[in-house]
Order: structure tokens, then sequence, then C-alpha cells
């Protein structure tokens, strides 16, 4: 399976996408102050948040995205965060 055909797109583009930007800036590691997070995890967690409110959960806040994203620890990562971010979209099993 290719990158773009990865069974967690588009959260799975994100992710990588998200993680391979912090080494563009140089205050990617910087604490957010509001979040307590560094900086290039609340730019890539708002991304998810966009495509995930774009995927029709509107009720999904940032501070989810950012807690959700604090679970995710590992060599699977990107999978953990990928995975959960496309199970948080999905709608609640009638």
């Amino acid at each position: 399976m290719t990158r773009t055909q990865h069974e967690l797109e588009p959260y799975w583009t994100l992710v990588v996408n998200g993680v391979a930007a912090r080494h563009g800036s140089k205050d990617a590691m910087k604490q957010d102050a509001e979040h307590k997070a560094p900086q290039y995890v609340v730019r890539l967690c708002e991304v998810l948040l966009a495509q995930i409110r774009a995927d029709g959960a509107k009720h999904i806040t940032l501070g989810d995205v950012i807690r959700l994203e604090g679970t995710c620890t590992g060599a699977d990562y990107q999978h953990k965060l990928a995975l959960r971010c496309q199970e948080l979209a999905r709608p609640a099993a009638a």
C-alpha cells in the first residue's frame, strides 16, 4: 500500500506532514502557553481538527485533539494518532 493509499488517510498524511514540519521551524519545540504543548503539536492538532470537523464531528475541540495526541506515544505514534483521529471523526454508532 502506498502512502497515498493508506487506510488511515487523510489523517496519516496530515500526521506525517505535521511531524516533518517541526524540523522547519526554530520555534517548533517552544511550549504553547495556552495548551502546554510544543507549538508544532498545537499546529498539527489544529490541522487534524479541521479535518475531523470537515468529516462531520463539529463538536470536537482543539483541546480534545491535543489531549488525544498526548495519549499517542512510542514507535507507532503516527499510526495511533491517525487511527484515533479517524475514530473520533466517525459518527457514533446508532
